[in-house]
C-alpha cells in the first residue's frame, strides 16, 4: 500500500511539473547570427565540454520510463488508415562508473488517460525481457519464456525439463542489434554513436585543422552555428550539417541540431531534411535535478513524402520519464546473474564460450553434468 502511495505521489508531481518539449527558437528580433568559421570550432568544443559534464555528473540513474510507438497502418486503398499503439514500461539501473546497465522491458496497457495516477498495467508476455549490460563486451538476456536456440543442451535433459526460461550470456553486439534493447545512453542521453558530446569532438577536430588542410576547408563549408539570443537572456546554438545527395540532381540532406543553455546545453531539437523537408524530427524535454538536466520527454515522430507534395506523418516514438533517482546507491547485485532468480531446472546458454548450463540445487552446472531429480 505504501510503495502504491509512493508511486501515486510521484506520478502526481511528474503530471504537474511535466513541461512538453521546448521550442527549437523563440529569438529576440534581430538577435541571431551565424558564427564564422573560427568560432563555429570554438563553439563545438565549448558545447561538447558542456554536455560532457553534464553527463559526467550522473554517477548512477535509477528510475522507469513509459515507452509509447505509434505506428500507422495502411490496410488497402479504399480504407482509411488506422494508429495501432504499443506501450512498454523500462525499468533501469544505470552505473556509469562501473560501466554496467540493467533494463527490464515488459509490455503494458494503455494507461488510464482520465486516472493519471493509476500506474501501468504490466502485460504477461513472451516478448518481456531482462537485460545485464556490463563492462566489456558481453552481456546477459533473460527472456520470461523460452525465446531463441535451445542447441548444448542433451536431448535427454531437454526431455524432462520441457520449455522454461533461458538465459542467454552474448556478445555485446548482438544485443544492441535487439530494437527492444533500451540503452538510455543511446536513447535518450545520446544516439547511436554514443554521447552527443563525441559527434561535436569529432566536427571541432576536423574544423581545428588535425585532419588537414583540405578536410578542413571542405568540412567547414558543410557545418554551420547559428546563434538565437532568448528573451529570457539565455541563447540557443543550431548546428547544421549538409551532406551530399544520395542520388545525381537530389536534394542535399541536411541535419540540424538545436542546443539550449538553460538545459545545459543539451539539444532541445533534431531535424533530419531533404532539402527543406523533414522526415524525422525529435524534441526534447529536461527536468533538472542538482543542477543536472534529465531527459524528461523524447519524443521522435518519422513522415514519408505524399505525392500531392505534403508530407505524412507514420510513427512517433514517445519515452517518457516516470519515476527516477539520480546518484543514489545501486544494489550491486542487479548487475549479477543471482538476481535472475534462476529456478531449479532452467537454462543458460553461453554463446561466448559455447557451453550449456542448467540450474540445479546449488547453482549453474554444466549440461553434461546435471542430474535431474523430480
Amino acid at each position: 500500500m505504501v510503495d502504491r502511495l509512493s508511486f501515486t505521489i510521484r506520478l502526481l508531481l511528474l503530471c504537474l511539473c511535466l513541461r512538453s518539449p521546448v521550442s527549437a527558437a523563440e529569438p529576440v528580433d534581430d538577435q541571431q547570427r551565424q558564427l564564422n568559421p573560427e568560432e563555429t570550432q570554438q563553439t563545438l568544443v565549448f558545447l561538447a565540454k558542456q554536455l560532457t559534464a553534464n553527463l559526467d555528473a550522473i554517477h548512477t540513474w535509477q528510475g522507469t520510463y513509459l515507452y509509447s510507438r505509434e505506428s500507422l497502418f495502411h490496410r488497402s486503398r479504399f480504407e482509411p488508415p488506422i494508429w495501432k499503439t504499443t506501450y512498454c514500461l523500462l525499468p533501469f539501473w544505470l552505473d556509469q562508473r562501473q560501466d554496467q546497465l540493467r533494463v527490464n522491458y515488459t509490455l503494458a496497457e494503455k494507461p488510464n488517460e482520465l486516472d493519471q495516477l493509476q500506474p501501468p498495467i504490466k502485460i504477461g508476455s513472451p516478448l518481456n525481457v531482462q537485460w545485464i549490460m556490463v563492462k566489456g563486451e558481453e552481456c546477459l538476456e533473460l527472456s520470461e519464456k523460452r525465446f531463441g536456440s535451445v542447441y548444448g543442451f542433451p536431448d535427454e535433459i531437454q526431455k524432462q525439463i520441457g520449455d522454461g526460461r533461458i538465459l542467454f550470456r552474448k556478445w555485446k553486439s548482438e544485443l544492441e542489434r535487439d530494437g527492444r534493447f533500451f540503452d538510455l545512453r543511446k536513447k535518450v542521453l545520446g544516439n547511436s554513436s554514443g554521447s552527443y558530446a563525441h559527434t561535436l569532438e569529432l566536427y571541432a577536430n576536423i574544423l581545428s585543422g588535425a585532419e588537414g588542410k583540405e578536410q578542413q576547408e571542405k568540412f567547414s563549408e558543410r557545418v554551420a552555428i547559428t546563434e538565437f539570443k532568448l528573451k529570457d537572456g539565455q541563447k540557443q546554438f543550431i548546428l547544421k550539417t549538409e551532406y551530399n545527395p544520395r542520388k545525381p540532381n537530389g536534394v542535399p540532406r541536411i541535419r540540424q541540431m538545436t542546443y539550449d543553455s538553460r538545459f545545459s546545453f543539451n539539444p532541445v531539437r533534431y531535424e533530419h531534411l531533404h532539402g527543406t523537408v523533414a522526415d524525422r524530427i525529435q524534441t526534447y524535454s529536461y527536468q533538472k535535478v542538482d543542477g543536472i538536466s534529465l531527459p524528461e520527454k523524447v519524443v521522435t515522430e518519422y513522415f514519408r513524402p505524399k505525392v500531392s507534395g505534403k508530407r505524412e506523418l507514420t510513427s512517433r516514438l514517445t519515452y517518457t520519464l516516470i519515476d527516477s533517482k539520480l546518484n543514489q546507491p545501486i544494489d550491486e547485485n542487479q548487475f549479477k546473474i543471482k538476481s535472475f532468480n534462476l529456478q531449479y531446472g532452467e537454462r543458460m546458454l553461453d554463446r561466448t564460450k559455447n557451453s550449456a548450463f542448467i540450474q540445479g540445487t546449488d547453482g549453474l552446472v554444466p549440461a553434461e553434468e546435471f542430474q535431474y531429480k523430480k
